[in-house]
């Protein structure tokens, strides 16, 4: 019933449960991290790389600075409609909406890094990894003649970066027992 009431919840606000982020919705509370995010796809991506994360809301730039903030959470608030933010669920994220986050670094947590012909190789070599959490492919001639694969065991925080191509491997939402 309370699944149902939170799909209701979404619906009345136009929109369908496979949606992206409910635009003028906010999440508040149950935070367990937060951090600049460029965009609420780039801040949704992150909740569906932590199995601990269990909804996202993403504050629009102007509201808590100049640029847009990313809040991850570790239980499913109540939803509120606000005009600051975009929130989602977890639980609406699919593996196949993690996709490349171009223009995007995830800096730091780097335990190995390659030369590659592009960010697909790079992709797919974190999919291949099961160490790997998120990954960063430079383009050529940022740090050298050819493409750089960098490849993180856990899910770094995104910065903005014309050289960079970035992703993040889909994990599971951890289940609570009680």
């Amino acid at each position: 019933m309370w699944r149902h009431i939170k799909t209701t919840a979404l619906a009345a606000c136009g929109v369908a449960t496979s949606a992206l982020a409910v635009d003028g919705t906010n999440l508040p509370g149950s935070d367990y991290t937060n951090f600049e995010a460029p965009s609420a796809f780039v801040c949704r991506t992150s909740c569906g790389g932590e199995s601990r994360c269990q909804a996202y809301t993403f504050v629009k730039p102007g509201i808590q600075g100049a640029n847009g903030r990313c809040w991850l959470k570790h239980t499913e608030p109540k939803i509120v409609k606000s005009p600051c933010c975009d929130s989602a669920p977890r639980r609406f994220i699919a593996k196949r909406d993690l996709r490349a986050e171009d223009h995007i670094d995830r800096p730091g947590s780097d335990y190995t890094n390659f030369d590659v012909h592009g960010w697909a190789s790079c992709e797919a070599a974190c999919s291949n990894d099961s160490l790997c959490s998120s990954w960063t492919y430079v383009r050529p001639a940022a740090q050298g003649s050819s493409g750089r694969c960098w490849l993180k065991n856990r899910v770094a925080h995104p910065v903005s970066s014309n050289g960079a191509v970035s992703g993040v491997k889909y994990r599971p939402a951890s289940v609570r027992i009680d």
